[in-house]
């Protein structure tokens, strides 16, 4: 391989690996949203759940 290849090969794969553990400490550290903005039709609270019956057949 050439000196370029070899290059464009360890550039990406510090932005892919470097992107998946960027993202794994994100996650980490702040997992869940701490507070939704106002103004969603969920009740304070409680989930609600618009799904259909099942059928049992």
């Amino acid at each position: 391989m050439t000196p370029v290849a070899i290059l464009f090969l360890v550039l990406s794969t510090v932005v892919v690996w470097g992107g998946l553990i960027a993202s794994a400490v994100f996650l980490g550290r702040r997992s869940e949203i701490a507070e939704y903005p106002p103004g969603g039709d969920d009740p304070a609270g409680e989930e609600v759940y618009d799904l259909p019956p099942i059928r049992d057949t």
